[in-house]
């Protein structure tokens, strides 16, 4: 692949910097001249990087990898803001995405949340075109690996686009509904158009199917993917999307190659960040790192866990103590983030395995495996010798039990809002979420509109997709 220099100075006046015409180029040129990959040649073009190893170091550039999505963390309800709080807000997208506004983008010219994931897909599918020159008998596993990996990224990448910028998948719908930009392979030059909803979803899962079988079990570093994370990520969309029979299978899958579990009685509460360091520490509940796209909300000493959230917990339940920290007034910050620093947890980690298997479980009938799951992740999280195993009368009493402890072991992952867009669905579990600011109640009810971001306003002028 070529980029002319015309392109390039387009890029770095940061003309086209969309899904459009791929919005990773001015960072790749970056990290490639970096590491010696790229140059500025008296040609006037740019080369890709070709080797095994290069692509290796592309992959491993977590400044683009290993990071999720946010506003819709800020737009759920595990946490919420004051109004001081939400004026300090700095971000132009904070504020209008915490009130539900209707244009929260206008007159912005960046939006993290949209143009990362097309950043991931991009750096990827450089790894995926250039590995085509190799021969994978001759680099053997680490080709499988690299592979592996870049589709899996590609995978993660596609999936936190499509979760924020489209409608739930609904399969009476998902054919017509629709997606996000499927861009496939690294030219810059084609035109990007939205497939459905159900080629989307068909696409991630597919680049998930075929990386779980070119994965290594165990990653060298929890940054990188490996066989149980893209189990585990497939059992995790699969929920979303409702499928609760390949929701449980796959997490079966993952959990019998990985299932370890903190024993929160030995973490130190006290800590103002209680869970181990994934980075460089190698935290064993985590099955795949990645964090939140960082904002002012997550880090202000003005953002709260819901009270009632917050009540929930009973006095021996060490999440009540691990999780949250008074302020002074009698308000609970958040700092139970499973990176084991302050930047919120947005990848793959066995307790949320365990959580699908268990309501797949008992969606399908059988409440003793159902509960024996949810009991297993429990058992590591109250006080030693206090805790008394959880049972239900029948199936819908243990599928309400399983739902509410998911939601508290969870917290502030990312995680809430399809539980929200899933969930809402069912009468049983419909829930209105309540911001209010300023003396108004701002709600994003079910069903409603807001529950799909609009896609930036710079992204439809560049492009000409389809707006929501």
């Amino acid at each position: 692949m070529i980029i002319n220099m015309k392109t390039l100075n387009n890029i770095k006046a940061g003309k086209g910097f969309s899904a459009s015409l791929w919005v990773g180029l001015l960072l790749m040129l970056h990290l490639f001249s970096c590491k010696g990959f790229l140059d500025v040649k008296p040609s006037k073009a740019l080369l890709v990087p070709t080797t095994l190893s290069d692509f290796d170091a592309l992959l491993d550039n977590t400044n683009i990898f290993n990071t999720g999505p946010e506003l819709n963390e800020i737009a759920s309800d595990d946490l919420y803001t004051t109004d001081d709080g939400w004026v300090s807000l700095s971000s132009p997208e904070e504020q209008p995405v915490y009130i539900f506004a209707d244009a929260p983008f206008q007159g912005i010219g960046y939006i993290g949340d949209w143009d990362t994931p097309f950043q991931q897909v991009f750096y990827t599918n450089v790894v995926l075109d250039g590995l085509q020159a190799l021969n994978p008998a001759v680099d053997g596993s680490d080709y499988n690996r690299v592979k592996g990996s870049a589709l899996f990224q590609r995978a993660f990448a596609f999936y936190n686009a499509v979760r924020l910028f489209s409608k739930p998948y609904n399969a009476q719908t998902a054919a017509t509904d629709l997606g996000i930009p499927l861009r496939l392979n690294s030219q810059v030059n084609i035109k990007s158009v939205r497939a459905t909803v159900k080629a989307t979803y068909d696409q991630v899962l597919n680049d998930l199917k075929v990386a779980s079988a070119l994965l290594p079990l165990t990653p060298k570093f929890k940054t990188r993917p490996c066989k149980p994370a893209a189990l585990g990520l497939l059992a995790r969309i699969y929920l979303s999307m409702g499928d609760y029979t390949d929701a449980g299978k796959y997490a079966d899958s993952c959990l019998q190659l990985y299932n370890k579990l903190y024993d929160y009685n030995t973490l130190d509460s006290t800590s103002s960040s209680p869970l181990p360091q994934v980075i460089p520490d190698n935290g064993d509940e985590v099955i795949f790192y990645a964090g939140l796209t960082s904002y002012d909300y997550d880090f202000s000493s003005l953002t709260f866990v819901d009270s009632v959230l917050y009540r929930s917990y009973q006095n021996n339940d060490l999440r009540r103590v691990m999780f949250f920290m008074n302020n002074g007034s009698g308000l609970y910050n958040y700092k139970g983030t499973y990176t084991g620093n302050e930047v919120f947890f947005g990848g793959l980690a066995t307790d949320e395995i365990y959580f699908i298997r268990a309501e797949c479980f008992v969606r399908a009938g059988n409440l003793t495996a159902g509960l024996a799951d949810l009991n297993t992740v429990l058992s590591t999280r109250w006080k030693a010798g206090t805790f008394v195993s959880f049972s239900a009368a029948d199936a819908d009493a243990a599928l309400q039990l399983i739902l509410r402890e998911r939601r508290k072991e969870l917290v502030a992952r990312g995680l809430r809002w399809d539980d929200l867009r899933r969930l809402n669905t069912d009468p049983r579990f419909q829930t209105t979420v309540s911001h209010p600011i300023n003396g108004q109640q701002h709600l994003l009810v079910p069903g409603d509109k807001h529950y799909v971001f609009p896609i930036p306003d710079y992204e439809i002028k560049l492009s000409g997709i389809q707006q929501n």
